[in-house]
C-alpha cells in the first residue's frame, strides 16, 4: 500500500514539473439529484461535486469530491487522480491512476492506508467520424477481488449512450460473477445566462441491470 501511494506521489510530482506555461487550472461544481458511480447510488440524497483540475498538454492532475446534503457517511468521497492522454492520429489514448478515499465513514482515517483504493485506468476514444469510447480499471489496493470495470460508449449527436460491466466477482460491484451494472444514456445542455455566465444543464438514465435498478439523474455545472 505504502509503495503504491508513493508510486501516486511520485506520478503527480513529476506531472507538476512537466507543467509549462501553457499549463491550465480549472475549477467547477457539480449539483446532482443523486450521486450514482458505476450503477450504484451512494448517499442516497442530492450531492454536492466540486472538483478542481491542472492541465498542460496531456498531462493532468486534479482532485474530485462528492458530498451528500443528507449528511449520509456513504456519500462523501475525495478523489485525486493524475492521468496521460496521447494523440493517436484523430483518436487519443490515455492511461492513469485515481486515488478513491471515503472519510466520512466510521473508520475512516485518511492517513491510514486502508482508507485508499487505488484504480489503474486505460481508456480510448476514437475520431469524430467514428465517436467511439472504451475503458477500464482495476483496483490495486485494499481489493481482494481486484475489481474489474470495463465501458464502452458512443456518442450519437449529442446523446452519449454507454454498457458498463464487471467481467468477474467483486464485492465492490456487488456481483458473484460478471455483471452489467452501469448501461445508459447522457446528454448536457450549455445554459447562457448573460454574456459573462452561462451553466451546464446536464441528465442520465441509468440502468444496473444485475441489481435491476434503475436511476434518472439530474443536475448542473458551474
Amino acid at each position: 500500500m505504502k509503495k503504491t501511494l508513493k508510486t501516486l506521489f511520485i506520478l503527480s510530482v513529476v506531472t507538476f514539473a512537466a507543467m509549462n506555461a501553457q499549463a491550465q487550472v480549472s475549477v467547477n461544481v457539480d449539483v446532482m439529484n443523486r450521486y450514482v458511480w458505476r450503477g450504484t447510488d451512494f448517499g442516497n440524497s442530492p450531492s454536492i461535486q466540486p472538483g478542481i483540475s491542472y492541465t498542460s498538454g496531456g498531462l493532468e492532475v486534479g482532485g474530485w469530491a462528492a458530498f451528500a446534503t443528507n449528511g449520509n457517511p456513504a456519500g462523501s468521497e475525495i478523489d485525486w487522480y493524475a492521468s496521460y492522454t496521447l494523440g493517436l492520429g484523430d483518436g487519443s489514448l490515455s492511461i492513469g491512476l485515481t486515488d478513491y478515499t471515503f472519510p466520512d465513514t466510521p473508520t475512516g482515517n485518511y492517513f491510514s492506508g486502508d482508507s485508499h483504493f487505488i484504480e489503474l485506468g486505460l481508456g480510448y476514444s476514437g475520431p469524430e467520424s467514428f465517436p467511439i469510447s472504451l475503458s477500464g480499471g482495476v483496483f490495486l489496493t485494499n481489493d481482494d477481488d481486484y475489481s474489474t470495470y470495463l465501458e464502452l460508449g458512443y456518442t450519437l449527436s449529442a446523446i452519449d449512450v454507454f454498457v458498463g460491466f464487471t467481467p468477474t466477482e467483486s464485492a465492490l460491484y456487488g456481483t458473484e460473477g460478471a455483471g452489467l451494472i452501469n448501461t445508459g444514456i447522457s446528454t448536457g445542455k450549455e445554459i447562457q445566462v448573460s454574456d459573462t455566465f452561462s451553466f451546464t444543464l446536464t441528465s442520465a438514465a441509468i440502468l444496473n441491470f444485475h441489481d435491476e435498478n434503475a436511476f434518472f439523474l439530474v443536475g448542473f455545472s458551474l
